[in-house]
């Protein structure tokens, strides 16, 4: 067990997976004080990040503590490398994945984890949490063992935090800001592992096998960077009353308007590739821009430049694989929507299957008919 001290010469328990170089601990400026320091989110309007450092002992309690900031539904996120991680010769580094499980009662997410808590814990090549996109908020204890909030409620999480011992300080330094190794739990010699978990076989300990069991119990899927994307409680109340008064969609209050955004990804994409519907399916996937564009117009100017952010790769592709721009195939939408504002609907994409060219040679699309 990894052990330091803060400046009083208390001990201050460290996951075991996080093994600091003995030379560090004895620089003049080695100090490791429990606590936490919040700031408040750029670009995401009533959300703060807090970031922790406590005793391992403490952790777990804390844990269970603080998944009242994700309210009574949770989804589980699990960072791991499902295959082994082998020093790369070109010196590129490996990224963990990242899974997403869908929700579940916290109670019942909890429950599941009772007997992988402690592995997940202390394991250096394992990073866990616990989110709930539609209050802006999430729990996440990294591989670098540093537990990290994003939530609105920060006087609630203050209250949770100080309930502990823990205090705010205006800088802290966490274990992983000194030269360290990540250590795998069944390469830890058993003897040096916390007492719990010394019961367990080389194999249970394996990182690479006890997620995997996770990902299948929880039905996780593996996501990408690119969907590591917060919208505030704020931010996402300001875009469901948007929501509500538009009939292009039908929205649900339960409904997360992230996923809305990554079904236009997911259209472009089909797209791009060839899309195989026929021209009314086609008008349904326009319909998710239009959505996104009507919040846009009535977001403020923050909220306003993040959406587009986040799908300007889609908006690029989409503009480059329109052809025949000069032409809108929704007779409707034409006056409706000008082409110097909604470049979605004017043009086709450059591959589609038989059923589009059947709706376009009925509407006379090859005739040069607008």
């Amino acid at each position: 067990m990894n052990i330091t001290q803060g400046s009083n010469g208390a001990h201050l328990r460290q996951p075991c997976g996080l093994s600091l170089w003995p030379s560090e601990m004895q620089r003049p400026d080695f100090c490791i004080e429990p606590g936490y320091y919040y700031t408040q989110l750029e670009e995401c309007d009533g959300a703060f990040r807090f970031i922790v450092l406590t005793d391992i002992d403490t952790l777990p309690d804390l844990l269970r503590s603080c998944t009242t900031l994700v309210s009574d539904e949770c989804f589980f996120i699990l960072e791991y490398y499902p295959d082994e991680v082998e020093g790369e010769s070109d010196g590129t580094q490996v990224e963990p994945t990242v899974f997403y499980s869908p929700y579940l009662p916290t109670v019942e997410v909890l429950e599941m984890l009772e007997p992988y808590l402690s592995r997940l814990i202390h394991d250096g090549f394992v990073g866990f949490g616990l989110a709930n996109n539609r209050l802006g908020a999430e729990i996440f204890f990294s591989e670098e063992k540093a537990l990290t909030f994003f939530t609105a409620n920060h006087i609630r999480t203050m209250d949770i935090l100080n309930r502990y011992g823990l205090h705010h300080r205006e800088e802290i330094l966490f274990p992983a800001d000194f030269a360290h190794n990540h250590l795998a739990l069944c390469s830890v010699p058993k003897e040096e592992l916390p007492p719990d978990l010394r019961q367990f076989e080389r194999t249970e300990l394996d990182y690479i096998n006890y997620c995997a069991e996770l990902v299948d119990m929880f039905f996780m899927t593996a996501t990408s960077d690119t969907d590591n994307f917060f919208l505030s409680a704020t931010e996402q109340d300001q875009i469901a009353e948007i929501m509500f008064k538009q009939d292009e969609i039908e929205w649900d209050e339960e409904e997360e308007f992230v996923n809305l955004l990554l079904d236009w990804k997911d259209f472009v994409e089909v797209c791009k590739h060839g899309f195989d519907g026929d021209l009314g399916d086609y008008l349904e996937g326009l319909k998710i821009r239009d959505c996104i564009a009507n919040v846009c117009a009535h977001s403020n100017s923050q909220l306003r430049h993040k959406l587009l952010q986040y799908i300007a790769e889609a908006d690029k592709t989409f503009r480059h694989i329109l052809t025949d721009t000069s032409k809108c195939p929704f007779k409707a939408h034409c006056t409706k929507h000008p082409r110097n504002l909604n470049f979605w609907y004017w043009g086709i994409p450059r591959q589609y299957g038989v059923e589009m060219r059947r709706d376009l040679i009925r509407i006379g699309w090859y005739q040069n008919c607008s």
